[in-house]
């Protein structure tokens, strides 16, 4: 059977253990405070063992205050024994356990207060909670210490009861006092333990103390002996002589308040308060007089103000520092934000830019599939009406030729007649001169002749529609470019005739030995139609805007040259004209899709932006454009012969 469920906590042993070395320790720091700052009148101005009971109470919670209650019990029943009968050892033990129940009593209010009122156990990192320590642990507690440890004096007639208000003064100062200087100092020394065994683990790793202390000391060994030095020499001088320089100290706790943190300034407090402690309880320093109250409570004043400066300037650099901490923090996150922001609007940015990407690929493909299908309605008006035309061409063509030898037998029967009959009737005679048979005979070959040059005029029409309006399919076909260049250019032979503002454009080819190329012959068609239209365009409007001199000086021109590029596997299309050329702003903006120059209702923009598609995106090309202001445009094409992939 487990009885330790029956026990008031699962952690008796460990706590009785506690409290017995608390015990101790109270009875030993009260020996200690005895022996060492007793007045001649045996009255102890400072009691630190409250300190000590306050600081294991705040850290370890009410379970350690029987071991208050036993350390205060045996700390004061040396002083209060008496044997001299049973009823005064009874009174004698009463008094020690109504002296013990008010400093345990006491003890136990003012670390409740504090710690049900305070923002975080450990009390000197704000402001507001060092204030309620000083008021609820170092002064409301003492008072129920005092009240029934002086109230057991005067029911055991230790203390007269006329008496009873100047001793409870002296008790609740002392209280005060011990609390004030020893328990501020434990509880800083524990927590500054706790924060560089954190620190020193991070960052040092697992260092032994005394690499810890060497490495510290390396840090600020230095200003820590000048420090101690200074307040020992200053101390001395103030405590143990007659000097007046007991607020000297003043800015030296302030220096090690603010290089030393909350430890180095409750140290120093510490260490002021012994050696005034220590000279005043012996007669010497500054506020030691023939009238010992006066003294203590000049000691135990001073004691309290520099405790008070100290407590509070610490928690005002501790708070100070949290602040900076909480902003460090703070601007770490907005830092870690706007790093994240920042990546998410790449991302947004790379997101957008691949939309636009997308939607300019949507709008050329639109683009290209309007113009495609346009393209392609219009090579299917031109191979139907050249299909029309070839059935009666074929007829025509026909006809002709035997309407050319049933003329020519004719003929010739004629003139086999007027050999034999050179005398034919008046009658035929008339006829002859009123037909004119001479200009017949001669005429009418001519007319049929013309009729042929006409009828293979239309046949070539035909052939080149059906030529500029192949279907291209799914894979490339080998083809002669010159074709497709021939049939662009008879198609457009009506835009180069001369009209109201200009002359007949001019064109010139200088055609190469091309080898076939694989390519897409439709869509190659509607490269060279763009580009050609284009130019013919500019020719326009130029001639709108310059005098007939200016034409007749420099007459309209456009060169189409073709080169086989047998070594690279290309063959190259140069289209160049003399027109009035383009600035550098339009020449880099030239293949952008709906960028155009000609005036609304005149322009698309898709025109060359589909021929640059058609050249580098379907046949792998290149598709370049050279100009400069009234030198004219030169567009050169460059298409591979065959895939080599």
């Amino acid at each position: 059977m487990d009885i330790r469920k029956w026990l008031p906590w699962p952690n008796f042993g460990a706590d009785l253990k506690a409290n017995f070395i608390i015990t101790l320790l109270y009875c030993g720091s009260a020996e200690l405070s005895r022996d060492l700052a007793s007045t001649p009148n045996a009255v102890t101005p400072v009691w630190p063992p409250d300190g000590l009971a306050v600081y294991v109470t705040l850290l370890y919670g009410n379970r350690m205050l029987p071991g208050v209650f036993l350390g205060s019990f045996f700390a004061n029943i040396q002083a209060f024994w008496n044997l001299q009968s049973g009823l005064t050892l009874l009174i004698s033990v009463l008094v020690v356990l109504g002296i013990a129940a008010g400093t345990t009593l006491g003890t136990w209010l003012g670390t409740s207060l504090l710690r049900h009122t305070a923002k975080q156990s450990y009390p000197f990192d704000h402001v507001p909670d060092a204030i309620k320590f000083l008021a609820y642990a170092g002064m409301v507690g003492p008072i129920v210490n005092a009240t029934v440890g002086v109230a057991m004096l005067v029911f055991a007639q230790k203390v007269p009861l006329p008496a009873y208000h100047s001793v409870w003064s002296v008790w609740w100062i002392s209280n005060v006092a011990g609390i004030f200087i020893l328990t501020p100092l434990l509880l800083t020394w524990n927590h500054w333990l706790q924060s560089q065994h954190l620190r020193f683990k991070s960052q040092q790793g697992n260092l032994s103390p005394q690499q810890r202390w060497t490495l510290m000391f390396q840090r600020r060994g230095v200003e820590a002996c000048v420090l101690a030095a200074s307040i020992f020499l200053t101390g001395k001088a103030a405590f143990w002589n007659d000097y007046p320089l007991a607020y000297v100290l003043i800015p030296l706790l302030v220096w090690a308040a603010f290089r030393f943190g909350q430890l180095g300034a409750t140290f120093s407090v510490f260490v002021v308060s012994a050696i005034a402690i220590l000279g005043t309880v012996r007669g010497l320093g500054t506020f030691a007089s023939d009238n010992l109250n006066q003294s203590l409570m000049g000691l135990q004043s001073f004691i309290a103000v520099i405790v008070f400066t100290s407590l509070t300037l610490v928690a005002v650099l501790s708070e100070q520092a949290q602040a900076k901490s909480r902003l460090k923090e703070a601007f770490s996150e907005l830092q870690m934000t706007n790093g994240i922001l920042e990546k998410q609007t790449q991302e947004l940015a790379d997101k957008n830019q691949h939309l636009e990407q997308t939607l300019r690929e949507l709008k050329n493909t639109q683009a290209q599939m309007v113009q495609s299908e346009k393209m392609s309605a219009l090579g299917t008006l031109m191979a139907g009406v050249a299909h029309e035309i070839n059935n009666p061409l074929g007829f025509l063509n026909g006809s002709i030729n035997n309407a050319q030898e049933y003329v020519e037998d004719l003929l010739n029967h004629l003139v086999l007649y007027q050999q034999h009959y050179p005398q034919p009737a008046l009658t035929v005679q008339e006829n002859a001169e009123k037909i004119d048979i001479e200009f017949l005979t001669e005429d009418l070959p001519a007319l049929l002749g013309s009729m042929q040059g006409a009828i293979d005029r239309i046949k070539n029409i035909s052939n080149s529609l059906r030529t500029f309006s192949r279907a291209d399919m799914e894979n490339k076909t080998a083809a002669n470019l010159h074709e497709g260049l021939d049939s662009t250019l008879l198609i457009l032979k009506y835009r180069f005739r001369a009209n109201d503002f200009r002359s007949e454009i001019k064109v010139s080819k200088d055609y190469g030995n091309l080898p076939l190329v694989e390519c897409f012959p439709g869509q190659l068609n509607q490269v060279f139609m763009n580009i050609l239209a284009n130019a013919i365009d500019v020719f326009d409007e130029v001639a709108q805007q310059v005098s007939p001199v200016y034409l007749t000086a420099k007459p309209q021109e456009i060169k189409i040259q073709t080169i086989a590029l047998t070594e690279h596997n290309a063959v190259e299309i140069r289209i160049r004209d003399n027109g009035r050329g383009m600035p550098e702003a339009v020449k880099t903006r030239i293949f952008e899709h709906l960028f155009t120059t000609k005036s609304v209702g005149k322009g698309t923009g898709l025109g060359l932006s589909l021929a640059f598609q058609i050249v580098t995106e379907k046949h792998q090309g290149r598709l370049e454009v050279q100009s400069e202001l009234g030198e004219g445009t030169e567009f050169c094409i460059r298409l591979p012969i065959s895939d080599l992939d």
